[in-house]
């Protein structure tokens, strides 16, 4: 219920047969003017009835009292104490923790000055500023039990055991004596009404007016008063009073009895009289019968009824704790409405105003306020009306084994012979196009029946990849769509075109449901990814969960104003067309899907109800701002009304706890105890709408580097552990009002250093470790002094050692550890130095002589290890570095280079001996007798590339020796190409001219290859006896003199 709401009609004027377009009309218009109020035309099992009790945080199940403050909270009176009640948590005030509450609360009232009154059975106490205190009882009085509580021109009225009282400051003061105690009270401007025993008391000034009870009601008491239908009604345990003419009647109840004990009695703002009797709840309204609720939620053994400023209706229970009841958006037209068979599938707008719903069982209309059956399952092609057509004079129907005609005044439905084809198919959809023509999706394809009673199958053949048409569609324009489970197809001049989905193909959408926007897009549900597509005309765009949507396949959507409402299995979701254009321009925003019927969303908020079901084009009808929609029982009617806003509480910061303990903020600060590092700040903001819940967010300024969401609506705490220390500011603040920040509530936290996190313990603890640095560095020159000789002794022995290790070292680092050969690192070293040298050389400085690099590798090395083993192949490098050591002559270098590759580094000797040397070593490499180590030996073969450095004497410095040592390895490649065991080299080519651009000298000197500058010669040897001896059996003997390398000249 709202302040402002819509106005309703008069009740109970429309004659019996009123026309059924009037009747849906009424129907529509007491929706909309009851949502969110308590609708006297709707029925109570209508209403949303939302309960708690202990398992949700209700202190007991016992609720004797309830009131509202001007901050929005609910208090509840229990048996076991007091509780503030904000829509989501219960805040306790346990009865042993304030003074004189050992006893029931009675009554409860808020006033403007944010009081709470608490009125018990030994006394009154009041709640202010978060403590609770008693207002002693008058002189002479022991016990003083409060029977009612109210507000009169501005002053608090006690109902007490011996008359009126007002709480005047710290104490209570009579107001007027009366003969028995005050059990009801009611104030009317200046006038107060006090019900008691026997009578009830008109009071305005120093006037008091008497209204005895009747006599037939003898020991009655008037425990309740309120005005409704401008009278005055009263309950009482011996029945229900009603003011009339200066006298008391008595109104009968429901069944004509006239005794009944009523325990609670209250008027709302909408024209209900609420009254609780122990065994119902019981409803009046003027111009309608009576309507008892009972065994319903919210109707069992109530005793106390109140109206909230939001218009919902809270009811206490004696057992069954707290209820809320409300009118909701939804109607549902089942049973009761004298549906024959609640599970409906599809649903139609009948001409006459009627709605035409397909159900499990045959087809009905909803006509006059009531459902009649038009046509029962039995006559059908199959019991199931998956779809119908309602149209002047006649139904169409498609079942899930055919369609049928029914026409008016006919029992059973007709097949047509041109349907013929569509025996034993499922018929989902049903559509009559702008030219007549009669359209039927089914899991068949789509069939056209033309007006000349032609009917055509349009498939697989026409363009379809899935028969499978769920939907049917006409765009304003005249477009015919058809919706299958794999695309969107157009019919055009006989022929079927996919549509271009977001992946290209058309094929990509599983169509469950189609509406046009008003200005021409598409919106199109999807059963399979992003579950809204929407097409411009130009190009398709998706909505899905990752954008903020909620889980929910759409069955049925449309454009109500500026909102789009989709309906699906989960439930309902209403979504802003400026917020949909503003997340399809921007694919990073998070749309906010306001949910309205939650059926299992995985999101909160909304009205709990059952929905959707329904299949194909039918599964939704929007009219006259109510969409109706197919469930399992029955149509659920929706309001899609805008409502008016209703009262938006601002946050509040309650508390914060340290070690478990709360502590006092004072003036919006708060100075933590030294050392409290971890802390929890509970905070809370009134959430009684149902319609609205809060969006709270919080942050603490200073740590938090943006705003936290709470993770759920009903989360009221934000934990903070390990807090460095300084100044922070809390901030939490409700995002679902129109202006969070300017209603946000703030909270300075102080968290005060420990001694030493403070600067000046630091600055002193800095001093004083340079005051030690420097006292110990005095103590420590004084020893250094005596033990400095020692030191300078031991430095230089230590030194002396550490130059021969080095020394050693040295060595070791440019020796190969296998062979005992020098390695790369030594060449890389040792080679520069020596070219500097031999260029002081006249005979190598003209030319004539040249270092030879002799690169080489051992053939068919892998074979050996992978035959007898890497122990055989380090025996073979470790004899053919000795074999190389014996080739070289004084000043030549013999280096292993890397794996089975060797290096020979001959000192200067006359030019054109490549090829003799590349022979020899060779020879001498193939002549020597391997020993594998297990008894076997083995003959090797090797591949050599030579070349001369310089190796264009007129440019000494053309190439380095390491440009020179990739030269030798391309002929080392050359004489493997060439079948190995052979030597290649490289000179320059006769008549070889330089480039004069020779910038591309440094690098690779394969351009010298290439263009043609070095020829390559070289030969293969062929060694006697070069075959692998096995079995221990020694080589024959070679008895040619061993070769050996030039001697320079």
């Amino acid at each position: 219920m709202r302040h402002a709401r819509a106005t309703r009609p008069p009740r109970g004027w429309w004659p019996w047969r009123a026309l059924p377009r009037l009747l849906l009309a009424a129907l529509l218009l007491v929706l909309a003017a009851g949502a969110w109020a308590l609708d006297p035309g709707k029925p109570y099992r209508d209403y949303v009835v939302e309960t708690w009790g202990v398992e949700k945080g209700l202190p007991q199940i016992t609720v004797m009292a309830i009131a509202q403050d001007a901050d929005g909270y609910l208090w509840l009176g229990t048996q076991a104490g007091l509780a503030r009640f904000d829509g989501a948590q219960f805040r306790r005030f346990e009865r042993e923790d304030v003074l004189n509450m050992d006893s029931m609360i009675q009554a409860l009232l808020a006033d403007p000055q944010g009081r709470l009154w608490i009125g018990s059975a030994k006394g009154l106490l009041v709640l202010e500023h978060g403590r609770i205190r008693p207002l002693p009882a008058p002189a002479g009085i022991a016990r003083f039990p409060v029977g009612a509580l109210a507000l009169s021109e501005g002053r608090l009225v006690v109902g007490g055991p011996d008359g009126l009282y007002v709480a005047d400051g710290q104490r209570l003061r009579r107001l007027r004596a009366l003969p028995g105690p005050v059990t009801s009270l009611l104030a009317e401007g200046a006038v107060l009404w006090a019900g008691g025993p026997g009578q009830v008391l008109r009071i305005e000034g120093d006037h008091v007016q008497s209204f005895p009870l009747p006599a037939s009601l003898p020991g009655a008491s008037a425990n309740h008063l309120v005005r409704f239908d401008g009278n005055l009604w009263a309950g009482t345990r011996s029945g229900l009073l009603r003011l009339h003419a200066g006298h008391w009647e008595v109104v009968p109840g429901r069944d004509g009895g006239q005794v009944r004990a009523i325990e609670a009695l209250a008027a709302d703002r909408d024209g209900n009289l609420w009254l609780a009797t122990p065994q119902y709840l019981e409803r009046l309204r003027p111009g309608q019968a009576p309507e008892r609720i009972e065994n319903a939620p919210g109707s069992i053994a109530i005793r106390t009824l109140f109206e909230d400023q939001d218009g919902n209706l809270w009811l206490g229970s004696q057992t069954e704790g707290l209820a809320r009841a409300w009118s909701g958006r939804t109607r549902r037209l089942s049973r009761a409405e004298g549906l024959a068979t609640p599970l409906l599938w599809s649903l139609s707008a009948a001409p006459d105003g009627g709605v035409v719903v397909g159900t499990g069982n045959g087809v009905e209309e909803w006509r006059q306020g009531r459902f009649q059956r038009l046509v029962a399952g039995s006559g059908l092609p199959h019991p199931e009306a998956y779809s119908v057509l309602a149209e002047a004079g006649q139904v169409w129907i498609g079942t899930r084994a055919g369609a049928a005609v029914l026409r008016a005044g006919q029992a059973r439905a007709e097949i047509p012979p041109a349907l013929a084809p569509l025996r034993g198919v499922q018929v989902p959809a049903l559509l009559r196009d702008h030219a007549g023509n009669l359209w039927f999706g089914t899991l068949d394809g789509a069939f056209r029946l033309a007006p000349d009673g032609r009917l055509t199958r349009y498939a697989e053949a026409e363009g379809l990849v899935d028969p499978r048409v769920r939907i049917v569609h006409e765009t304003r324009n005249g477009r015919l769509l058809l919706g299958t489970a794999q695309g969107l197809y157009e019919w055009r001049g006989g022929r079927l075109r996919a549509l271009t989905g977001p992946n290209g193909d058309g094929t990509d959408i599983g169509v469950t449901a189609i509406t046009e926007l008003g200005d021409g897009r598409w919106v199109v549900g999807s059963g399979n990814g992003d579950q809204l597509r929407i097409f411009d005309g130009r190009r398709w765009q998706s909505l899905g969960t990752a954008n903020g949507l909620p889980e929910n396949i759409p069955f049925h959507i449309a454009q109500v104003g500026n909102d789009l409402w989709v309906a699906g299995m989960q439930g309902v979701y209403r979504l802003g067309l400026a917020e949909l254009d503003q997340a399809l321009a921007n694919p990073k925003a998070r749309v906010q899907a306001r949910i309205i019927i939650n059926s299992g969303f995985n999101l909160p908020g909304g009205q709990q109800d059952k929905c959707c079901n329904g299949m194909g084009s039918g599964r939704g009808l929007l009219r006259d701002g109510q969409l109706w929609l197919p469930t399992r029982d029955g149509a659920l009617v929706v309001s899609t009304a805008r409502l008016p806003p209703g009262p938006q509480w601002p946050p509040r910061i309650e508390d914060v706890l340290v070690d478990g303990k709360p502590l006092l903020a004072e003036a919006g600060r708060l100075r933590l105890p030294l050392g409290a590092r971890s802390l929890k700040i509970e905070f809370s903001v009134p959430a009684l709408d149902p319609d609205r819940l809060p969006q709270l967010r919080y942050r603490l300024v200073g740590y938090d580097a943006d705003w936290v969401e709470t993770e759920t609506p009903a989360q009221r705490q934000a934990s903070y552990a390990n807090l460095p220390p300084g100044d922070y500011r809390f901030e939490l603040a409700d995002f679902s009002r129109d202006d969070p920040l300017d209603a946000q509530a703030t909270l300075v936290l102080q968290l005060p250093p420990r001694l030493y996190e403070t600067l000046a313990f630091r600055i002193l603890l800095g001093l004083a470790l340079v005051v030690l640095v420097w006292l110990g560095y005095l103590a420590l020159r004084l020893r250094y002094g005596r033990r400095q000789a020692e030191l300078e002794r031991l430095v230089r022995e230590r030194t002396h050692d550490l130059q021969i290790a080095n020394a050693r070292l040295k060595e070791l680092s440019f020796t190969d550890p296998l062979t005992g050969l020098h390695n790369r690192r030594y060449l890389s070293q040792q080679v520069p130095i020596d070219l500097s040298f031999y260029d002081r050389d006249p005979a190598f400085r003209s030319g004539e002589e040249a270092v030879v690099l002799a690169l080489l590798d051992i053939d068919h090395f892998k074979h050996i290890n992978d035959t007898w083993g890497h122990a055989a192949g380090d025996l073979v490098l470790e004899q053919l570095g000795r074999v190389l050591e014996g080739l070289k002559r004084s000043g030549d270098y013999a280096a292993r280079w890397g794996g089975e590759e060797f290096l020979l580094v001959l000192r200067p000797q006359p030019r054109g001996g490549l090829a003799e040397i590349g022979r020899r070593v060779c020879q001498q490499i193939g002549s020597h007798v391997f020993d594998l180590g297990n008894g076997q030996q083995h003959r090797l073969t090797v591949s050599v590339g030579l070349v001369e450095c310089p190796l264009f004497p007129q440019h000494p410095r053309l190439l380095g020796w390491d440009q020179l040592v990739t030269l030798a390895d391309r002929a080392l490649y050359a004489a493997k190409d060439a079948g190995r065991n052979g030597w290649m080299a490289y000179r320059p080519a006769p008549g070889t001219r330089l480039p004069a651009d020779l910038s591309s000298a440094s690098g690779d000197p394969g351009w010298l290859v290439e263009n043609g500058l070095l020829e390559r010669f070289g030969e293969s040897c062929t060694i006697s006896g070069g075959n692998s001896h096995r079995n221990g059996q020694e080589p024959a003997p070679d008895s040619s003199p061993p070769p050996s390398l030039p001697e320079a000249t």
